[in-house]
């Protein structure tokens, strides 16, 4: 998988534990593990204009359900949303903020609605994460994967700010989508960042969704796409931002952070949540 410089995730944790042979090893290499962007059309072309830009939310705007993924030493690695499930505890992020070539990032904690400097919900450890075996192989159109969370004082994060539900099989093109993640650079105020546009089959890669939106920096992967009634702050989660190069073009690319991708979401992604849901397999995150 080719990765970005700056990725959409930030720079992984080097705590990262590769397996091999049965013996457990800390992989250094697993700081190289981050970030993704984006991609376009279907029956309409993307916008040409470049003028779109995202707007940064204050604490009052922000959307509680939208997580930060934290290394195990609370730096911040990528963005992600609580996922509605039956045990309120399931949340989703790009694949490549959890795995890369044979390296699991453990450690992990999420801490939602953070924005503006002010984390006002707390954080949840990361207990289980299930990724597509596809995506292992390199396959990036699987590139997202569920996390399981808890907390000591036991309550759901669900329960405390809300989840999108998993939708898929939705069209390309679809108008009025939000995605919401963290930018780690050219973010003075450490906000949310959100846009609210038309999304697209990609141009020039056409298995996932593209959307045109400047200042999604790196650290942004694994942010939801999400269709909204108005007034809402959860509703259809259709995507989230990873896939080809890790969910953006190549840093050289003149629109870097106005391109985004999505893994286009089917009965596949739907299965994999359901293991999930049914605590059936996965890797063990602590």
């Amino acid at each position: 998988m080719r990765h970005r410089s700056h990725m959409r995730v930030a720079a992984m944790s080097t705590v990262g534990v590769l397996a091999v042979a049965g013996l457990v090893q800390y992989a250094p290499e697993v700081l190289a593990l981050a970030e993704s962007k984006h991609h376009i059309s279907e029956d309409a072309g993307p916008p040409t204009d470049w003028e779109k830009k995202g707007a940064y939310l204050s604490a009052e705007q922000a959307y509680p359900s939208v997580v930060r993924l934290l290394a195990s030493d609370d730096s911040p690695l990528c963005s992600g949303s609580v996922v509605h499930s039956p045990g309120a505890d399931i949340v989703i992020t790009a694949a490549h903020c959890v795995y890369s070539d044979g390296t699991w990032n453990t450690g992990l904690s999420v801490s939602p609605g953070t924005t503006g400097g002010r984390n006002q919900h707390g954080t949840w450890n990361v207990d289980r994460i299930w990724v597509d075996p596809r995506y292992m192989q390199g396959d990036e159109r699987y590139d997202y994967a569920f996390l399981r969370v808890s907390r000591p004082d036991g309550s759901e994060i669900e329960d405390v700010v809300g989840g999108n539900t998993l939708t898929v099989n939705e069209p390309f093109h679809l108008d009025k989508v939000t995605t919401t993640g963290y930018p780690n650079s050219n973010n003075p105020g450490d906000q949310q960042i959100t846009c609210t546009m038309g999304t697209y089959q990609s141009g020039a890669h056409d298995q996932y969704r593209e959307m045109r939106c400047g200042g999604y920096y790196g650290g942004v992967s694994g942010g939801p796409w999400v269709l909204l009634t108005p007034g809402a702050k959860t509703g259809a989660l259709i995507g989230i931002i990873g896939g080809y190069n890790g969910g953006g073009p190549s840093d050289d690319d003149a629109h870097a952070d106005a391109i985004s991708y999505s893994p286009y979401f089917t009965e596949d992604t739907m299965s994999l949540y359901q293991q999930a849901v049914d605590d059936d397999g996965g890797q063990g995150a602590s």
